[in-house]
C-alpha cells in the first residue's frame, strides 16, 4: 500500500480508533524530571566559600562582612540580587535556600536545599549558572551578594581563591567535555554502559526504568536503546528482566564506557 493510500485511510478512520502515540507536548516523564533534578543538583550551588578561601582566611571574611550588600529574606521569599549591572553570586550567610525549577506544566521540581556558606548564581566566568532554577528562602535567611567586580577584589585580597576556583571548576569542565564527546561520537552501547553504571544500586542492578525513559535520558530513540541492550545481553554483560537489569560484568561495562 502506498503512503498516499495509508494517509487517506487514516483520515477516514474514526478518532476513537486512531493509534494513540505519545504526546510530545506533554514533556518528559516524572522519572526523567527526577533524573534532571539530580543532574541540576550537581551543577548548581556546588561551590562553598570554604572551598575557595580555605579554613582560615580572615581578610576574605572581613571583606565580605564590611563591603558586600546584604539582605535578610523571610521563609518562602524569592531570592533576587539587588539591581546592579552584570551577573552576581549569592552567598548564604545564615539560614537555608531551596532551589527548584518549574516544568512547562507549572509544577515545580525540587533540586536541593543549600545551607550557610554556599554560593549560587549566574556568573559564567567562574562556572556558576542557575539553569532556570529559582531560589527561595527555606527559613529566615541572610544573603550577601557578590558582583563580578567584588569577586575580582576578593581574588586580589586572597589569590588562593582564584587558584581554588580553577581546581574546582577545571575538572567539571573536563567532565562536561567528556560527556559532550560521548553524545556526539560514542556508540549507544557505550552510552548505555555509562548510564547503567551510574544508575546501578549496591546490588549492581538498575531497577524501575523503562527503555523509553532511558532513551529520553540519553536523547535517542527507544528502539535504539532496546537494540543496544540486546547487544549487551548477547555479550553476557547484563541480564535483562522486567524493569530490572543486572550488571553481570561491571568491569567490562567500564571498559566499554571508555570506547
Amino acid at each position: 500500500m502506498s503512503a498516499t493510500a495509508r494517509r487517506a485511510i487514516e483520515r477516514k478512520r474514526p478518532a476513537s480508533v486512531r493509534p494513540r502515540g505519545r504526546r510530545r507536548t506533554k514533556g518528559p516523564s516524572e522519572k526523567i524530571r527526577s533524573l534532571a533534578a539530580i543532574s541540576l543538583a550537581n551543577k548548581i550551588a556546588y561551590l562553598k566559600l570554604s572551598d575557595l578561601t580555605g579554613p582560615e582566611n580572615e581578610k576574605a571574611q572581613t571583606f565580605i562582612s564590611q563591603n558586600l550588600p546584604k539582605r535578610t529574606f523571610k521563609k518562602g521569599e524569592v531570592i533576587r540580587p539587588p539591581a546592579q549591572k552584570g551577573p552576581s553570586l549569592s552567598l548564604v550567610l545564615s539560614g537555608s535556600v531551596n532551589l527548584a525549577r518549574a516544568a512547562a506544566s507549572g509544577t515545580e521540581f525540587d533540586i536541593k536545599t543549600v545551607e550557610a556558606g554556599t554560593l549560587f548564581g549566574d556568573v559564567p566566568s567562574i562556572g556558576q549558572a542557575m539553569f532556570g532554577a529559582r531560589a527561595t528562602a527555606g527559613e529566615t535567611t541572610k544573603i550577601a551578594f557578590v558582583s563580578e567586580s567584588d569577586f575580582d577584589r576578593l581574588c586580589t585580597i586572597s589569590p588562593t581563591i582564584a587558584l581554588n576556583v580553577l581546581k574546582r571548576v577545571g575538572p567539571r569542565l573536563a567532565d562536561a567535555e567528556r560527556k559532550h564527546e560521548q553524545s556526539q561520537f560514542q556508540p549507544v552501547t557505550s552510552r548505555i554502559a555509562a548510564l547503567f553504571l551510574k544508575l546501578a544500586n549496591q546490588d549492581n542492578q538498575v531497577v524501575g526504568y523503562t527503555h523509553q525513559e532511558m532513551a529520553e535520558t540519553l536523547g535517542c530513540y527507544r528502539e535504539t536503546v532496546t537494540n543496544a541492550i540486546a547487544e549487551l545481553k548477547q555479550d553476557k554483560l547484563v541480564k535483562v528482566g522486567r524493569k530490572r537489569i543486572t550488571l553481570i560484568d561491571a568491569d567490562a561495562l567500564r571498559k566499554l564506557e571508555m570506547v
